[in-house]
C-alpha cells in the first residue's frame, strides 16, 4: 500500500483508526462456527450450539456455523468438519464487516496488497500466490526481488487502488485478498468479479486492534491454523514484556512523546476517533502530547509544542526500502540533526536531554505498526528495557518467518543501554 508512500504523513491521515493495547492476548476469531465468540473452533463451540438449541444459551453472531439463517445440528456438522479440516466452505467476517463464503481448500490466491503477502508468507502459502499487486512486485512501493524474490515471476494484476479485473479473471483465484477501508471497496471489487465466482475478503493488518483476530482468521482460509497461532504467539511474547512494565507505570512516570511524519512538525492527533501513531505511543507506555487534539493530521505550532513540552521527540522517516537497504546512519543524521538544530526547540525537554529518535517506516507503518511498539518502548524506557533487544526482534521476524536475511537500520541513534 504504497501509491504515495514519500508522503508518509498522507498516508497516516487516511489510516488513521481506534487501536487497543497492543498486547491484548483476548480477540474474537471472526469465523462463523466460533459459536462462544472465543479464538478458535473447538468442541466447546459444538457444545455451545447444542445449549442454544436447547434454549440454555444465548443466540450469537457466529454460531450459525454453515450461515443458512438457522442454528440446528447442521451447524454442529459443520464445526465438526471446520475443527477436522474437511469443510468444503468457510464463512468468515472480514475486516470490513462482511460475511464472506470461500470455497475449500483456497489453492490459488490474488494479493492487492503487500501487507497481505508478509502475513501469508508467514504462514508458508506463498506457493498459492497466483497475482501479485504492483507494490509486491516492486513497481510502486516496497517489495521487488529483494524481499519477495520468490514472487518474482507471479503475473501482476494492479493493485489495490486500481486493480487490473480482466488479468484477475483469467488466473481465476479461488479469493483475492484487498483492503477493508481503502476504494475501492472490497464490495465494489466483489461486484466486479462474482461473474466469475471469485469470492473478495477485506483484511488490514495494519489496525493493531484487529491484527491478531485477522491473522487467526487469515489461519482458518488457509488451513494454516496451528502457524497462525504460532506467529501470534511470536509477537505476543514480544509485546506482553512491554505490557508488564509500563502497566505499572505511575501516570508522573510516563514520558511525554512528540511524534513528527514526514513534513517539519507533521504530526497526528489523539483524540475523538484516535490514530495509529498515537496508539503505538501509548502502547509503548507514553503520554501523547497531542491526545486533546481530533484533527488526524495537521501542521503543530511550535510555541504550542514547547509548552506541551515532550520527553521523547519521534521522526517518521521512509529511506532505504524502509531501512532495509541501509549500511549506514548518514541520512539519519541528516534528518536529525535538521530537527535537533531547530532554534524554537532548544529549550525542550527531549533536545535538552538527546532523546530524539529517527524511526524508519519499515518498523512503525502498515503492518508494522506493532514493530513501532517495541522500538518505542525501548527509546523511551531504556533503563527499564536494558534485556529487550528489538533488533532481535526484527532480526527473527525477517529470518524466520520471511525467510530473508536480517540486515538494515531502522532507528537511529539506538537508544543506551
Amino acid at each position: 500500500m504504497n501509491k504515495i508512500r514519500t508522503t508518509c504523513e498522507i498516508i497516516v491521515m487516511i489510516l488513521c483508526m481506534v487501536l487497543a493495547p497492543v498486547g491484548a492476548s483476548d480477540f474474537t476469531l471472526e469465523v462463523f462456527g466460533n459459536a462462544n465468540m472465543d479464538d478458535t473452533v473447538d468442541e466447546l463451540d459444538i457444545e455451545y450450539v447444542q445449549g442454544i438449541i436447547e434454549g440454555t444459551n444465548e443466540l450469537t453472531e457466529l454460531a450459525d456455523a454453515n450461515y443458512d439463517g438457522e442454528v440446528d445440528e447442521n451447524d454442529i456438522s459443520q464445526i465438526e468438519l471446520i475443527i477436522n479440516g474437511n469443510e468444503t466452505e468457510l464463512t468468515i467476517l472480514d475486516s470490513a464487516e462482511r460475511a464472506v463464503t470461500i470455497p475449500k481448500p483456497v489453492e490459488k490466491i490474488v494479493v492487492l496488497s503487500n501487507v497481505h503477502v508478509e502475513q501469508i508468507r508467514a504462514m508458508g502459502a506463498t506457493d498459492r500466490i497466483v497475482g501479485i499487486d504492483t507494490d509486491t512486485a516492486g513497481i510502486s512501493g516496497f517489495g521487488g526481488p529483494l524481499f519477495f524474490p520468490e514472487l518474482m515471476d507471479v503475473p501482476i494484476v494492479g493493485s489495490y487502488y486500481d486493480p487490473n479485473y480482466e488479468t484477475i479473471v483469467d488466473l481465476a483465484p479461488d479469493v483475492v485478498f484487498t483492503l477493508a477501508s481503502w476504494p475501492p471497496l472490497p464490495d465494489e471489487v466483489q461486484e466486479k468479479l462474482a461473474p466469475a465466482g471469485i469470492k473478495v475478503v477485506g483484511l488490514e493488518f495494519y489496525r493493531m486492534e484487529m491484527f491478531y483476530e485477522e491473522l487467526a482468521t487469515l489461519g482458518y482460509i488457509l488451513d494454516t491454523e496451528s502457524e497462525a497461532e504460532e506467529y501470534i504467539n511470536f509477537f505476543q511474547s514480544w509485546t506482553d514484556r512491554i505490557d508488564e512494565v509500563v502497566g505499572d507505570l505511575e501516570p508522573d512516570e510516563k514520558k511525554t512523546v512528540y511524534f513528527e511524519g514526514g513534513g517539519k512538525y507533521s504530526t497526528y492527533g489523539g483524540s475523538g476517533p484516535g490514530c495509529g501513531v498515537p496508539s503505538v505511543v501509548r502502547a509503548a507506555g507514553g503520554n501523547y502530547i497531542y491526545d486533546d487534539v481530533s484533527t488526524y493530521f495537521f501542521e503543530a505550532d511550535p510555541e504550542d509544542l514547547i509548552e506541551r513540552n515532550p520527553d521523547v521527540i519521534l521522526k517518521l522517516v521512509s529511506v532505504g526500502d524502509w531501512g532495509y537497504t541501509l549500511t549506514n546512519t548518514s541520512e539519519y543524521e541528516e534528518i536529525r540533526d535538521e530537527l535537533v538544530g531547530r532554534p524554537e526547540l532548544a529549550l525542550a525537554t527531549a533536545v535538552q536531554n538527546d532523546d530524539v529518535y529517527i524511526i524508519n517506516w519499515g518498523v512503525q507503518g502498515d503492518a508494522r505498526k506493532i514493530f513501532g511498539v517495541i522500538f518505542q518502548a525501548k527509546c523511551l524506557y531504556p533503563d527499564k528495557f536494558e534485556d529487550l533487544e528489538p533488533h532481535d526482534f526484527i532480526k527473527e521476524y525477517l529470518e524466520t518467518w520471511q525467510g530473508i536475511p536480517y540486515q538494515g537500520i531502522y532507528i537511529y541513534p539506538y537508544p543506551p543501554e
